[in-house]
């Protein structure tokens, strides 16, 4: 058989035939089918809707009414939980309810059930119809707090309730007064809508009240309900009423007394005691403990044994009672102590001072607690040994009365006793003095008035009267022109008293005196001292004051205004412990000062007295002697001493110093010496006037030079005085102290006199010869010996006459050794030089001569005689000791004349020292002409 194949679109053809008349046939058979009767499945009511839930509700799922059904008809719910992937039949039980049901109820939903999807199989004798899945979305619901508790109060407390915050939660509180059947909103609750809940103050009505809470998520507004977590309970509080009050409500004890308080408050249950204690006004309670002094601090019975509350304080004791761990349960009751005040004296009595026959008494001013008593003793002037009762009708009160006292009285000592009946020993005051003044005694209860009658006890004192300035009025007396004439019988001034005296007439300066004060003397005029010692000494006003004894100062002395203090004869002394004089100073202008004589000028008249400064060392430093000649001329002086202390005095005179200074100082002499001499060492500073200079004298080239009272003995070194007029030169350190003066570095011989020697005659006599100009009138001629060249005495006198110049004397009782002669010359017009001085060796085979002894030349010539051969030393000093040519020469047997170069010297007075080996000297003068 032929196979025929046809070919690729034919066969396409065909297949696309075979397939349109199959599809033909299908439509025809379904349409046979719809055009028949056949039976329907169910029809479902409603799908299942999706259910967003919170977890702890009962969420339902339904799928309506279901129709079309026929036969037997049953309803399956399934559950899938992997969204859809399988579901498995549910049933009935803690879980759900209705599974066989049109309608599904979901229990009690957790989060657990979150995106289940619940659907629904209907089945009946047509078939099943299955509904579509319900998605159950489940929130979380708040957790809400489970714990309880009883909250016990007392009425008026307020308490509260918190849980913790949560930010996603709103919160509402709740209430039931009917312990738990219903509940409200806490309306009028501060916090009732957040975590923390406040109370208002308790009532008793609020006892059994529950609180509770809900709370809601702000987001999903699931809540949650609390259960009952707190419990109000409210008691009523302590009372403290009728016998229940604390006991004592004021106890009164003294120091260091005891006491107890008690108190039985009533409560609604069982009550805890605490005592506190507070010292008023301001003080704050604190909890008492039991201890010193306290027992019982804890019960409603406190007892204090020796309390220490000062005297006079006041104190509140308070016992609170409380139900323990309960709130606002504390109730307290007051009682107080008072702590008497010990019997004292607030205000002693004082001194009393009343003039005779006037009257007087005493006061005190006392403090303690209840009445107190008072007793005044008197010592009846036994200085406080012995005391006895007052008798006086005022002896028991504050104030004795002694009435009108008289002198007899005077010095009489009174106290009084304090006490009270309660608390510890009396008190007595401190004893004061009663003064009765005698007539005489200032008062100064006016003015300072001296003829003023109320200034004085008794009247203005006559010369009968015993006068006593004390140092306690505030006005001092004055006696003035307007006094006329001042009488006493004697005059006392106390220490820090004062007495001016400006004017008026003394009627008695011969005393007796005790001037322990002050007294001014104040005159525009001259004015005479008390003979007395002064405690302080003001000199003021213009004129002289003059001393009519010696004085002396124990504090002050005053200088001032124009006025001197002239001491005549007298000396003034600054006692030890005295202050510095107040007065002008060292330097530049003056105006007061003490003048060392009678107010005249001349020999006789100035340097005869002196002011004396007691105990002076190197602490005082430079002490001032504000001193001078005359009322005219202040020339002071300034000591210092790095000595031994000691007193010293000063006096200034308006004589050139003796010893030989011609023309070459100035004409001011102060007189220095010392109590105990010979242990100082003294600095001085001497101040004069340019017109005080003699003509001859050199200021840039001063010293100051000490005297003997004949020769210079001492000088200090050389230098140029300080100041512009006046000046003034200080230097030296002095052992020795007699008088001093300044001068220039040369003194010179009196031109007239040629020369002067002294020479070994015959084996026993010494030969004296000296010649003048001729133009010298010389009174006499005074011839003095000495044995040390420093301590010269007379011993022998040449009458001056006109016209002759070659005097001679003979000494034919020289002694033995070195012997030294000088002249003193006596003017006509009385005035005093002396010469230089001449030594001559006696019994010994030496001599020393200089040849010439006077000369203007460059070369002196030495003459030395020596028994064998020596060494010698040879020096010349001038007058103030001060070396200027200094040799060592040997010398041999016998006769040596040696050239001595003198060419460097200016003119004056020089001393040519020789000494040998075995300590022989010779002293020589040499006038550089």
């Amino acid at each position: 058989m032929k196979i025929f194949t046809p070919s690729a679109p034919k066969a396409y053809l065909g297949l696309l035939l075979k397939i349109i008349l199959c599809m033909l046939w299908l439509l025809c058979i379904i349409s046979a089918a719809f055009s028949r009767e056949l039976p329907f499945l169910p029809v479902l009511g409603q799908q299942p809707g999706n259910q967003t839930v919170c977890a702890g509700s009962n969420p339902v799922f339904t799928i309506g009414t279901v129709s079309g059904t026929s036969g037997t008809v049953t309803y399956q719910w399934q559950v899938s939980v992997n969204s859809g992937g399988s579901y498995s039949n549910v049933v009935d039980g803690a879980s759900y309810s209705g599974a066989s049901g049109v309608t599904l109820t979901v229990l009690n939903v957790s989060t657990a059930l979150n995106g289940n999807l619940y659907r629904c199989r209907v089945t009946d004798g047509t078939g099943t119809t299955t509904s579509n899945g319900g998605l159950l979305t489940v929130n979380a619901t708040p957790a809400v707090s489970s714990a309880t508790r009883s909250t016990t109060v007392c009425v008026g407390a307020t308490a509260g309730l918190a849980v913790t915050n949560d930010a996603t939660l709103s919160y509402q509180w709740q209430l039931s007064t009917d312990n738990g059947v219903s509940w409200a909103n806490a309306t009028g609750y501060s916090g009732s809508n957040s975590n923390d809940l406040t109370y208002p103050a308790a009532t008793l009505a609020m006892n059994g009240y529950l609180f509770r809470y809900i709370a809601t998520n702000t987001t999903t507004l699931c809540s949650a309900t609390s259960v009952a977590l707190d419990t109000l309970k409210v008691l009523s509080k302590p009372v403290f009423s009728g016998l229940g009050v604390v006991a004592p409500t004021l106890a009164t004890i003294c120091p260091g007394g005891d006491t107890s308080f008690i108190a039985t408050p009533s409560g609604a249950a069982t009550m805890a005691y605490q005592w506190q204690l507070r010292q008023l006004p301001s003080g704050t309670f604190a909890d008492i403990t039991d201890g010193t002094g306290y027992s019982g601090s804890q019960t409603n019975n406190l007892h204090i044994t020796g309390f220490a509350g000062a005297a006079g304080t006041s104190w509140q004791v308070q016992l609170i009672a409380s139900y323990p761990s309960t709130l606002g349960c504390a109730s307290s009751s007051l009682g107080a102590i008072s702590v008497r005040t010990m019997p004292s004296v607030a205000l002693q009595p004082k001194d009393t001072t009343v003039c005779a026959n006037s009257p007087a008494g005493f006061k005190v001013t006392a403090s303690g607690s209840i009445t107190l008593l008072y007793q005044w003793q008197t010592d009846n002037g036994t200085g406080g040994v012995t005391w006895s009762n007052s008798t006086e009708a005022s002896a028991n009160t504050n104030t004795l009365s002694l009435g009108t006292v008289t002198t007899a009285k005077n010095g009489w000592r009174y106290r009084v006793i304090v006490s009270n009946s309660f608390c510890g020993a009396p008190t007595t005051s401190q004893d004061k003095v009663l003064t009765v003044r005698r007539s005489g005694t200032w008062l100064g209860a006016k003015d300072t008035a001296w003829q003023e009658p109320m200034n004085w006890c008794g009247g203005v004192p006559d010369n009968t009267i015993d006068v006593l300035v004390p140092n306690w009025p505030t006005k001092m007396p004055l006696i003035s022109d307007g006094t006329n004439t001042a009488f006493y019988k004697s005059l006392e001034i106390e220490n820090a008293a004062r007495l001016t005296i400006s004017g008026g007439t003394i009627d008695n300066m011969t005393g007796p005196f005790n001037l322990a004060g002050t007294v001014a003397y104040t005159a525009t005029r001259d004015q005479e001292i008390f003979p007395a010692n002064h405690g302080s000494l003001e000199i003021n006003g213009t004129g002289n004051k003059y001393l009519r004894s010696n004085v002396d100062i124990s504090n002050n002395l005053v200088l001032g205004g124009s006025a001197k203090l002239a001491t005549r004869t007298n000396f003034l002394t600054m006692k030890n412990g005295s202050n510095t004089i107040a007065t002008n100073g060292f330097t530049g202008s003056a105006t007061s000062w003490v003048v060392t004589g009678d107010g005249s000028t001349g020999a006789a008249h100035t340097g005869i007295g002196g002011l004396r400064i007691e105990q002076i060392d190197a602490t005082d430093g430079a002490v001032l002697f504000p001193v001078g000649p005359t009322p005219a001329a202040y020339n002071p002086l300034r000591l210092s001493n790095t000595g031994t202390i000691d007193n010293f005095t000063i006096a200034v005179n308006d004589q050139r110093i003796p010893g030989g200074i011609i023309n070459a100082g100035v004409d001011r002499t102060w007189s220095v010496t010392e109590a105990v001499p010979g242990a100082s060492n003294v600095t001085l500073s001497l101040r004069w006037q340019g017109g005080e200079e003699q003509s001859a004298f050199d200021r840039t080239k001063a010293m100051v030079i000490r005297s003997n009272g004949t020769s210079i003995v001492e000088s200090s070194s050389v230098s140029a005085a300080n100041g512009a007029n006046p000046y003034t030169s200080a230097d030296g350190i002095f052992t020795t102290l007699t008088l001093f003066s300044v001068a220039s570095n040369t003194s010179v011989l009196p031109v007239e006199l040629r020369s002067f020697t002294a020479q070994k005659t015959g084996t026993a006599a010494v030969g004296l010869n000296w010649n003048t100009t001729g133009v010298l009138e010389a009174k006499y001629f005074t011839i003095q010996r000495s044995t040390d060249g420093v301590k010269f005495v007379a011993i022998g006198k040449v009458n001056g006459e006109t016209g002759k110049t070659a005097y001679n004397y003979t000494d034919n009782l020289p002694g033995s050794g070195m012997v030294y002669y000088r002249l003193q010359i006596v003017t006509q017009q009385n005035e005093m030089v002396y010469t230089g001085i001449q030594s001559v060796l006696l019994n010994s085979a030496g001599l020393v001569q200089l040849r010439p002894s006077v000369t203007n030349g460059a070369v002196t010539n030495v003459y030395v005689y020596t028994p064998e051969q020596s060494m010698i030393s040879l020096y010349i000093t001038d007058v103030s000791g001060r070396i200027h040519v200094r040799q060592t020469l040997q010398l041999t047997k016998g006769a040596n004349q040696l050239p001595l170069w003198i060419g460097s010297l200016g003119k004056g007075v020089y001393y040519v020292h020789v000494k040998d080996g075995s300590g022989n000297a010779s002293v020589t003068t040499l006038v550089k002409q």
